[in-house]
């Protein structure tokens, strides 16, 4: 009888021991599962932040820097255009020509009002973009050639500004210096970057917020 009962609480500790090991695998196991759905939703979390973050820097380069500058080139590019043709020519100042003012008067007036009210203008408004933007360089780089770029700008304005303004000097309505046509290609170029780039990240967040736990 004693074995019996024995045999009897032996199992009876037994089954208890089983139901305790059920009730606390049953606990890890969603615990476990818990903690390792947290773990994918904090990845989530970080790698959409920085989607939208990366994205946000784009928006602001391409909306405030590259875009504009793009769009001030590209102006310039159909305004010369414009000119070539009002003059007939691909050339204002052709090689037969010492300076303006080997061309005939009414030219002169043609160039000279094309200059003071466009080629002047545009060119410090890119000035102006490009300093109130530095923090937007791409790479946080500001390659060579924009120092080109304001050594062409600036020293045209200040030329043209002291003619303007009765100081003598040698300037004959047309820079020193040629336009760094470096300058043009890194703006396109990068403007066309990041624009892919934009519309990568566009699809990298539609992927990710459709992301299901």
């Amino acid at each position: 009888m004693e074995n019996v009962e024995m045999i009897l609480r032996i199992l009876e500790i037994i089954l208890i021991a089983i139901g305790l090991f059920l009730i606390v695998f049953g606990w890890i196991v969603p615990y476990r599962q818990s903690l390792k759905k947290e773990q994918h939703r904090r990845e989530h979390d970080y790698k959409m932040e920085k989607i939208k973050w990366r994205k946000e820097l784009i928006d602001s380069q391409i909306e405030n820097l590259y875009g504009p500058l793009r769009a001030l080139i590209m102006e310039g590019d159909i305004m010369r255009m414009l000119l070539q043709n009002q003059l007939n020519r691909k050339s204002v100042i052709t090689e037969d020509m010492a300076n303006i003012y080997d061309m005939p008067e009414n030219e002169q007036k043609i160039w000279k009002h094309y200059v003071d009210a466009y080629v002047i203008k545009r060119l410090m408004k890119m000035v102006e973009i490009s300093c109130n933007n530095m923090h937007l360089f791409h790479n946080s780089e500001l390659p060579t050639c924009y120092e080109d770029f304001f050594a062409y700008a600036l020293g045209w304005e200040l030329f043209d500004n002291q003619k303007r303004s009765g100081v003598p000097n040698f300037y004959e309505y047309h820079s020193i210096k040629s336009f760094p046509e470096e300058f043009t290609y890194y703006i396109n170029g990068t403007f066309k970057l990041l624009l892919k780039e934009q519309s990568e990240l566009i699809d990298k967040s539609e992927v990710h917020s459709e992301y299901i736990f």
